[in-house]
């Protein structure tokens, strides 16, 4: 059974790729979050935030499921520049994405309406 005393605020900033996978997995262990769309970023990548009330005891299942679905990857990007005819192949950076970050909040009174 699910311990509904909710003392905790968590803010989890994750990928928009990553982040399906980690909503379905929440929802399996009934963690009930909102979620914040946040396309417009100064990320190259789209970013999803997830609110979410919950008891303490309940943290570590969080942080294992975080860990476990958002991990950082690396991916070429390419670089945006005004090439020369010449040029025939554009320059690219190895970036690493993904990941999530994993803010929590102690709380004295929770209402979900």
């Amino acid at each position: 059974m699910v311990d509904l005393n909710i003392d905790l605020l968590a803010l989890i900033i994750v990928s928009q790729t990553q982040s399906k996978k980690l909503m379905a997995k929440l929802n399996k262990q009934h963690f009930y979050f909102t979620v914040i769309d946040n396309t417009s970023s100064l990320f190259h990548e789209a970013t999803v935030w997830l609110m979410l009330g919950l008891n303490h005891s309940r943290m570590k299942t969080l942080n294992a499921l975080v860990q476990k679905y958002c991990q950082p990857y690396q991916k070429l990007v390419p670089v945006q520049l005004r090439a020369t005819p010449e040029l025939t192949q554009l320059p690219v950076l190895e970036a690493v994405e993904g990941g999530a970050l994993l803010y929590t909040i102690p709380v004295e009174y929770f209402e979900q309406i």
